[in-house]
């Protein structure tokens, strides 16, 4: 019975572990310059955030502002001595957010 229960425990264990290991986490998926301004880009993400019916909260940050879309997804933009940095940081992804990653084509080229 415990060889059993011992079985039965593996996938668990297993799934536990990769909840803490998120090669994403905390790390950038996209961080690169732009020729666009933060409030055009911000704008940008703005119209492509209605598009998908996707809500999300935007944060002033020292020298441009933080689009928080949920479930981990971020998207930082500032600028810095003149250029404009796209940060995204990706959390859990699902259907309903995976055009955040592809955003940053149109929104900050």
């Amino acid at each position: 019975m415990k060889k059993f229960a011992a079985t039965l425990s593996i996938p668990f264990l297993l799934a536990a572990c990769a909840q803490f290991q998120n090669p994403d986490a905390g790390e950038p998926v996209s961080d690169h310059p732009t020729q666009r301004s933060v409030n055009d880009v911000v704008e940008c993400m703005t119209q492509e955030a209605a598009k998908h019916d996707a809500s999300f909260k935007t944060t002033a940050i020292p020298q441009g502002s933080m689009l928080d879309f949920g479930d981990s997804n971020i998207v930082k933009v500032r600028s810095d001595n003149g250029a404009t940095q796209y940060r995204f940081y990706t959390g859990k992804r699902h259907a309903s957010n995976l055009w955040i990653e592809g955003a940053s084509k149109i929104c900050a080229p």
